[in-house]
């Protein structure tokens, strides 16, 4: 059987794009049947498949649950996408504070697990999807997403700027931020900032560099054009031990593993 792989990056709008880092349309076809790693990121990811629905697992829930669409929060360990080997679909990676503005909750709400994203949306997701249905225009497709969740926007109380700051100061150190030094630049105790972060976001500090940090290697990766050695010292690991043990914790798997079993990840 031919392989398809197809990805459709989508440039959000001016209005949308405060609350995306990525919205990528995707369809693959062909490909064995397997277990698809959804890794731990920066980002709440939100996934509308168009087919089948998704089928997941998490160490939270591990007897595979089916969605019609998946709000998922920050997390810490992987998500498994079991699938046929065809997957069809748009995937938003969103800010955590989206999720205030777009669906009035905190991210810590939403953190180490997969929702329906009917229970959090209401009856506007099942609406949303059949509209997508009704369309085979990807630049369509991405109109009406963005539609339907800006006109849910509203204006919630912010976090505090100083948890904004730490947030900011963790994601452009790339994980590499002492969280001590973090605590200082912002003014708070270090029991005071896992607090807040806890609160809103649902992770700690020290998980949230953790996973800036394993975020950056996932690509470089798979990719396969650098050695993982050379990856592990660019991403801020002492070793390539060091970052096998990250990735067993975060990822349930070796990086090396990983690009022999994923092969919706690696095609």
């Amino acid at each position: 059987m031919t392989l398809t792989a197809e990805h459709h990056e989508h440039v959000p709008s001016a209005r949308f794009a405060p609350f995306a880092d990525r919205v990528v349309g995707y369809r693959l076809a062909g490909f064995p049947a397997g277990v698809h790693i959804g890794m731990p990121s920066s980002t709440v990811t939100l996934v509308i498949p168009f087919d089948d629905a998704l089928t997941l697992s998490d160490p939270g829930s591990p007897v595979p649950r089916r969605f019609d669409s998946v709000l998922a929060g920050l997390a810490t360990g992987p998500t498994h996408i079991h699938h046929d080997g065809n997957q069809h679909g748009i995937q938003l990676a969103m800010r955590p504070g989206a999720l205030r503005a777009l669906f009035g909750v905190r991210a810590a709400e939403l953190a180490e697990g997969s929702f329906e994203l009917q229970d959090v949306m209401g009856a506007e997701a099942a609406e949303l999807r059949d509209r997508l249905h009704e369309t085979d225009s990807w630049q369509r497709r991405f109109y009406l997403v963005e539609r339907s969740l800006l006109d849910r926007l509203s204006e919630p109380r912010p976090p505090a700027p100083e948890l904004a700051e730490a947030w900011r100061l963790i994601g452009v150190s790339r994980g590499a931020a002492p969280i001590r030094e973090v605590a200082q630049v912002v003014g708070w105790s270090m029991r005071h900032l896992q607090q807040q972060f806890r609160a809103e976001l649902g992770v700690t500090p020290k998980a949230a560099a953790r996973v800036r940090r394993f975020e950056r290697s996932v690509p470089l990766v798979s990719s396969g054009r650098m050695p993982l050695t050379q990856v592990a010292l660019r991403c801020g690991w002492s070793d390539h031990a060091h970052m096998n043990r990250d990735w067993r914790d975060l990822a349930g798997t070796s990086p090396t593993q990983w690009r022999v079993d994923d092969t919706l990840a690696n095609p």
